[in-house]
């Protein structure tokens, strides 16, 4: 049927009631229906904001146009013939459509693979495969004899893939909890309308021939780009410098170490910049003779590129980018060598995704079945089903009080074996990563810091109760993300426009150390945070020389800050260029 004779055949039957009836409101029924039902289904996130405003939309509306069209019949005593209006039979070339909505979960899929294993991987492509087959056929077979199978078919394809692609209009509108109806409802029914007319016409080959490319293509890039990213080298301890200037050495002592990080905390003059006062909380820590090191930044502005960075004492990851942050760091393997017992406790499996946590005691535990905590399968199905992948819904979390308690029994202990202790706190935190500000998004950080600074107080009085002798390490992983997009600014930004403290905002960084003795200031020379474990080892082996190990102070992704990078405190670009990045 070409696409005159198509027209010529909807206008002949635009009056007929049961063509009004079979394409026009059973679809909007079937289209309520969904709306309600996920209503009931859908964790809170974008898709469900979308649904309940739809909801209250077409709900209404099917109700009265089904009112209004039975009031006509009844009027007119027309008959109808709802059990003979359609003789639509599915194709095997419909098996192609399917594809289309499960383009998006694939690109996750692939996307997330560093934390997902193949048998994951399968297990989230078949549970959409079924979800999106129920829409596209089950459902249209339902309603064979009252409703016309292809619109509803069509109607399906256009529902799952606005459903299944939210996650990237989301990242692409910079949509926060909510997004635009109007946007949402556009691509909808562009889906369904371009879908339906293409396979009315003589060009339904393009259809399927479009639907199996864009999967195919899509994957295909996906795969690409990821393959580009995440080519890490094995790990090989014997190239890191650090390794190699230890050798077969033992320290000359062997205090307890402690690393408190705070995510997201910042220094004072970073704070002062956003209307914030803490100088409360800096005096506090030099008052139990913490020495803050209030220039320091961090080569990465992201929790796991920065602290694997740190616990590498590398600007490599030797292999998963998690490895490190999981336990199998060239700084935790070095200090087991040494005779430490390493611990890993976090409020969260983030740093275990992907990876085995290898610390000799880890908090969460490991489950290596199917449903260990917070299984990767459960996370990226809801994250796809919230239509965003936020960064505080990607990982499941324990209730924050059993993480304090478990972290104060963990902090509380005495042990014969000298011990690390590598903890990270979720408090302060930052911005949500969405692209866009929160209108009280500095306030909201004011609010988490107050939190963060009583849980730092309470873990560092355990400590100079319990272990006066230890080095205490209180630091945070990055910066909060206030400024400007309240994200990475990319090419948002022109790079003119960068200042100082949008830098100091995603790579600055707290860091305070509290040392057992006087002695250690000639080891003492931190410029980033990724140096503190060098310096740690210069003090506890007596030898400047591995100092050494240092890595080269200079930033990397400099698109989070749209090119401005920062060499060796020094701004290189941007509105303060060449100036340092803390005056």
């Amino acid at each position: 049927m070409n696409v005159r004779n198509f027209v010529q055949s909807i206008s002949k039957q635009e009056l007929n009631s049961s063509f009004i009836f079979s394409h026009i409101l059973i679809p909007l029924g079937v289209l309520s229906f969904y709306f309600v039902s996920l209503l009931f289904l859908l964790p809170e996130g974008v898709n469900k904001v979308f649904v309940t405003r739809s909801a209250k939309l077409f709900l209404p509306l099917t109700i009265f146009l089904f009112i209004a069209y039975f009031s006509i019949i009844g009027l007119r005593k027309t008959k109808l013939q709802f059990f003979s209006i359609t003789n639509e039979e599915f194709d095997a070339s419909d098996l192609v459509l399917p594809l289309l909505p499960l383009t998006p979960v694939v690109q996750y899929i692939i996307n997330n693979s560093d934390i997902l294993s193949w048998f994951e991987c399968i297990v989230i492509f078949c549970l959409f495969l079924l979800l999106v087959c129920l829409l596209i056929f089950v459902v249209p077979l339902l309603f064979k004899n009252t409703g016309s199978t292809r619109t509803l078919m069509f109607l399906g394809l256009a529902f799952t893939f606005l459903i299944t692609n939210m996650v990237s209009l989301t990242a692409q509108y910079k949509w926060y909890h909510a997004g635009s109806l109007k946007i949402q409802l556009l691509v909808l029914g562009c889906i369904w309308l371009i879908s339906w007319i293409l396979f009315h016409t003589n060009l339904r080959s393009l259809l399927y021939l479009f639907v199996a490319v864009y999967f195919v293509s899509n994957s295909i890039l996906q795969f690409t780009d990821r393959d580009g990213t995440q080519t890490h080298p094995s790990l090989d301890q014997t190239d890191n410098m650090l390794v190699t200037l230890i050798g077969s050495r033992e320290p000359v002592i062997t205090p307890n170490i402690y690393l408190l990080v705070y995510d997201s905390y910042i220094v004072n003059e970073t704070m002062l910049a956003y209307g914030i006062d803490n100088l409360d909380q800096e005096q506090y820590l030099k008052g139990l003779d913490f020495k803050i090191y209030p220039h320091t930044y961090s080569v990465a502005s992201s929790s796991t590129d920065s602290m694997s960075r740190v616990l590498n004492s590398s600007m490599s990851y030797y292999g998963n980018e998690r490895r490190a942050v999981s336990g199998d760091g060239i700084v935790q393997n070095l200090l087991e060598e040494f005779g430490y017992k390493t611990y890993g406790v976090f409020p969260m499996d983030f740093f275990f995704r992907g990876v085995v946590p290898s610390y000799d005691y880890s908090f969460p535990s490991y489950d290596d079945s199917f449903l260990d905590y917070g299984s990767s399968v459960s996370l990226l199905y809801r994250a796809i089903f919230m239509g965003e992948m936020r960064f505080d819904n990607n990982f499941d979390e324990i209730p924050s009080e059993e993480y304090i308690e478990e972290k104060k029994n963990i902090l509380s202990e005495v042990t014969k074996e000298p011990r690390f202790v590598y903890t990270h706190s979720k408090m302060p935190g930052h911005s949500t990563n969405s692209g866009v500000c929160r209108p009280n998004e500095i306030e909201l950080f004011s609010e988490r810091l107050a939190l963060a600074n009583v849980e730092m107080r309470q873990d560092i009085f355990l400590l100079i109760e319990n272990d006066p002798e230890a080095i205490v390490i209180v630091a945070s992983d990055h910066g909060p993300h206030l400024t400007k997009n309240c994200y990475g600014t990319g090419d948002e930004y022109d790079i003119s426009e960068i200042t100082r403290l949008d830098i100091q905002d995603r790579n600055g960084t707290f860091l305070a150390i509290k040392w057992p003795s006087s002695d250690f200031e000639e080891y003492d020379d931190i410029t980033v945070l990724q140096d503190l474990f060098p310096t740690i080892f210069a003090y506890i082996f007596e030898d400047q020389g591995l100092l050494r190990s240092k890595i080269e102070p200079i930033t990397v992704n400099g698109t989070r800050i749209s090119g401005v990078e920062i060499s060796d405190g020094i701004i290189v670009g941007g509105f303060n260029d060449g100036e340092a990045l803390f005056p």
